[in-house]
């Protein structure tokens, strides 16, 4: 009987494994022509300004039936060339510790630190231990990253992308929902405006009102799932009214999480 029960966990724990493995590959494989399909806009040929192509960052830190955070979008690896800061690579996971030489100086994945210290400690939790994933899966390159990127290379054929944030994240739904269903999380947890909208498809309600913490039960694919909806980090980072107000929401999230969490 225990052999039979320990090949039972272990098909189990294949299959868990399996299904986030397939979902990693087909959104790698399929996400940008998704995109570039339902955007006429976005780049058929979506290029860093050294030839290398932006990718699709996935998560890899995919803990099922506990907490899901999702981001915006990812952000880029980045180099001090020529007195021009330009995007140069891919980050590796989102929201990823990642710390580089940017050919001036030490560089960290700024959101990351900023989640660490001003809500992930707050809320007495290691992310890692849990899922993490961008709404959008794909770094965004805005006018004044692409106005350096002409000087480097002007060869390529730039697009602002960030300005197509909120239609290429309702067009990105149906990926984050597929990751829902897999992940099957107790509790889902966005950063910023954007994404928050995008999930309720709530574009009326005032911003601190919209990313005030509370949990509440949103249905997605039929299912209700509890979800808040907290300010993103960058915005925390640079404005302290919005920095202040989120350590008040982290005190009360932080005890529901915990109620949450403890339940039998």
């Amino acid at each position: 009987m225990r052999v039979i029960r320990q090949t039972d966990v272990m098909q189990n724990a294949m299959k868990m494994t399996n299904d986030i493995l397939k979902f990693q590959q087909e959104c790698f494989k399929h996400y940008l022509n998704d995109i570039q399909e339902k955007i006429i806009e976005f780049p058929e040929k979506y290029l860093f300004p050294d030839g290398n192509p932006i990718l699709p960052i996935l998560p890899v830190k995919t803990e099922k039936k506990k907490i899901m955070f999702v981001g915006a979008f990812p952000s880029a690896r980045f180099e001090n060339r020529n007195g021009l800061l330009i995007p140069t690579a891919n980050n590796l996971s989102p929201f990823g510790k990642e710390e580089y030489f940017d050919g001036q100086q030490i560089r960290k994945q700024a959101s990351r630190e900023v989640l660490e210290e001003e809500f992930f400690s707050n809320l007495n939790i290691n992310a890692d231990e849990h899922w993490i994933t961008d709404l959008v899966k794909v770094y965004l390159m805005p006018e004044k990253h692409i106005k350096n990127c002409i000087q480097i290379n002007p060869n390529i054929k730039y697009v602002d992308t960030h300005k197509l944030l909120k239609r290429i994240a309702i067009a990105s739904k149906e990926w984050f929902y597929r990751e829902v269903e897999i992940c099957k999380p107790r509790l889902i947890i966005t950063f910023g405006e954007v994404v928050a909208r995008v999930i309720k498809s709530d574009f009326n309600t005032e911003n601190r009102e919209l990313l005030n913490g509370q949990i509440k039960q949103t249905k997605i694919l039929g299912t209700d799932y509890n979800i808040c909806h907290l300010p993103h980090p960058e915005i925390v980072r640079r404005n302290k009214e919005w920095r202040d107000n989120n350590s008040k929401i982290m005190r009360q999230l932080s005890q529901e999480i915990s109620n949450l969490f403890n339940k039998n």
